[in-house]
């Protein structure tokens, strides 16, 4: 096949997978891989078998290449990071992590190759991939004069590699890199007037913040385009994933303490009773923004959610959103510019209310800052629906 039919081929595939729910987010089922890009990359170049793709960003100077070398060609994570570079005329050195009990490479490293035509720096990553299927091996970079002022979004792109439905509900690898599993300390919950003992990270407050600053920044690049909205939603997923990441433990010692009562209250969908709980819990919450600045993120963490610290809107969305999901039920959050507001959003397909339609599903809405307000009810000044964009979570 020649060079032409190769690369249409290949960007045929490629669209092909790339027409999902998210604008930007690349899977690549035959390596089981997926990338949340920032909006904005186009494909440049490709192999045919999907093993080699180079993009670049249509705004930044930031080029993003992919590749999965076979099983048996490196040795470890670092040993095929280290062949990379000397592969492409890069350099760096590498650090080693685990990450999704898997031992992974990172890398700061600077490029200058017969390809480029000046020094670029950036950061790179190797991970194991499920099934012996290959080193995938991300390296996210600018020209040198420039990457600092890029470092943010060289590194949400790294931080967006998924590569397994595990992952998914996962802290990413450089999040992980920067703040590895720590020491936990308990943590004591009242909802519906039970005590829910559990337990959270030391530092999960300090590492959910590292995430919702460097993503916030991202958006900020694209604030006023034409990408704007995509952005904000793929912050809020980016958020989204670190919490749940944060939430597995918690999310079970609240459904163990709170199933038994919401088996009696509603036995056919005893999940539907757990979330109204949850609303009512977070509908009494300290509120509070977390800024006012354009320059941080009007967001509170939900680490710092948990451990009693204020919150508004779209935190305590996010909260009941997270926690829902890690007990089975489909949920989303909904965010609106022209409202200034956030919502929770899950499909009960049998109860009634107030809901937001997407992707063939109904999703009763729940509001988080009024008190006593049961799902499903929503502010008569806030219905119209073309004025809500959905944040539809990982699948």
């Amino acid at each position: 096949m020649c060079m032409t039919r190769v690369k249409i081929a290949v960007f045929s595939i490629i669209l092909s997978l790339f027409a999902g729910a998210y604008a930007d987010v690349f899977p690549v089922p035959e390596y089981g891989y997926v990338i949340d890009f920032p909006e904005g990359f186009s494909l440049e170049d490709g192999s045919e078998d999907l093993s080699m793709m180079l993009f670049k960003h249509t705004m930044l100077p930031v080029q993003v290449l992919v590749k999965v070398w076979s099983q048996d060609s490196y040795a470890s994570a670092e040993a095929a990071l280290q062949g990379t570079f000397l592969k492409l005329g890069a350099s760096g050195e590498t650090a080693s992590l685990v990450w999704r009990n898997r031992t992974c490479a990172v890398s700061k490293m600077t490029l200058q190759n017969a390809a480029l035509t000046e020094k670029h720096s950036g950061w790179s990553c190797v991970i194991p991939l499920a099934e012996k299927k290959g080193w995938l091996t991300v390296l996210s970079y600018a020209p040198a004069e420039v990457a600092f002022d890029c470092e943010q979004f060289l590194l949400s792109v790294l931080d967006s590699v998924m590569t397994d439905r595990g992952s998914y509900k996962d802290c990413g690898i450089i999040t992980t890199y920067a703040y590895p599993s720590g020491p936990k300390k308990e943590l004591l919950l009242t909802i519906g007037g039970k005590k829910v003992k559990t337990q959270i990270g030391v530092d999960d407050d300090t590492a959910a913040q590292f995430l919702i600053d460097r993503e916030w920044a991202v958006f900020t690049l694209f604030a006023n385009t034409k990408y704007a909205i995509e952005a904000w939603q793929r912050f809020y997923r980016m958020v989204a994933r670190d919490s749940m990441g944060r939430t597995k433990k918690i999310a079970f010692d609240i459904q163990n303490a709170l199933l038994p009562d919401a088996q009696q209250t509603d036995s056919s969908q005893p999940l539907a009773a757990i979330a109204q709980e949850l609303l009512f819990w977070t509908q009494h919450f300290k509120y509070e923004r977390a800024s006012d600045s354009a320059d941080k993120a009007d967001f509170a963490s939900i680490p710092s959610v948990l451990k009693g610290g204020a919150s508004d809107c779209d935190s305590r969305s996010m909260l009941i959103a997270v926690l829902l999901r890690h007990m089975g039920a489909d949920t989303c959050i909904f965010i609106s510019a022209a409202y200034s507001h956030a919502m929770l959003g899950v499909a009960f397909p049998d109860k009634k209310g107030q809901t937001i339609h997407v992707d063939g599903a109904d999703y009763l809405v729940g509001e988080t800052t009024a008190k006593n307000l049961t799902l499903g009810m929503m502010d008569a000044s806030m219905q119209d629906r073309d004025k809500w964009y959905p944040v539809m979570f990982y699948d």
